[in-house]
């Protein structure tokens, strides 16, 4: 499996970052991690020039994550977005998102080329992928950590929780938000540390930890990195167009 990391930042995009967005493929497929900014990339990055179909895993619904889902109908025939909206919202995630696919917010009425699907608790298929979903509560709005087989957790917009690690349990690649430093936490019953990040990766026993959903407005990534290499060596800090390994 390869990920491409598309946006390794979080909130708003910055010179070096866009927003959370992540891309897998194998032989199984083209799945999308969220939808952010980052997904402008595969529209002007190199990327091929047009997809048959996509599918979009959705974590939750701030537009740090959403944004881009408008620009995926330039690159792909179809759509099939899968997101939590009935699950932790009470209302449809077509409901939700379809604003976003039709004027005024963007040119053309789009509604016709996206497909939703209701993310549910617990083990599924999203086309040909193996996903796990578990409920995040604790963020400014409810969110989902996502495992797909054994390759790749994404753990993201939550605090610490001690179900990620049972969600990220032996996975290759653990993706995890590292909004702040331990040492100078900011919102920390809202978001995670990198030493959060790194915590969980050792309860889940995981290979690799990569940490994304930075803070734009942060400029020493190196205390991210230490402050989770001091928990877990096997630490990298998320860049855009990082592509890993698993």
């Amino acid at each position: 499996m390869k990920i491409t990391i598309l946006g390794s930042g979080g909130w708003v995009s910055s010179d070096e970052r866009e927003t959370a967005c992540a891309l897998v493929e194998d032989e199984r497929g083209l799945l999308l991690l969220d939808a952010g900014s980052g997904a402008r990339r595969l529209l002007t990055d190199s990327f091929v020039t047009k997809y048959a179909h996509l599918e979009v895993l959705l974590t939750h619904f701030h537009l740090d994550h959403i944004v881009g889902l408008g620009r995926l109908a330039a690159v792909a025939s179809e759509v099939i977005v899968w997101a939590p909206g009935d699950w932790l919202y009470g209302t449809r995630s077509a409901a939700i998102l379809q604003p976003l696919l039709a004027p005024p917010l963007v040119a053309d009425d789009l509604r016709g080329r996206y497909t939703f699907h209701e993310l549910r608790a617990g083990p599924q298929y999203v086309g040909r992928f193996p996903v796990v979903a578990a409920a995040q509560p604790n963020h400014w709005s409810p969110s989902v950590g996502l495992r797909i087989g054994d390759d790749v957790a994404l753990v993201t917009d939550t605090p610490y929780e001690r179900s990620s690690a049972t969600l990220a349990r032996g996975v290759r690649r653990l993706l995890h938000e590292a909004w702040s430093t331990s040492a100078a936490p900011l919102y920390p019953e809202r978001d995670a540390t990198a030493a959060d990040a790194a915590r969980v990766a050792v309860e889940a026993d995981v290979d690799h930890l990569t940490l994304i959903h930075l803070d734009p407005r942060l400029r020493d990534v190196d205390g991210l990195l230490d402050d989770a290499r001091s928990k877990f060596a096997s630490t990298d800090i998320g860049i855009d167009l990082m592509v890993l390994d698993t």
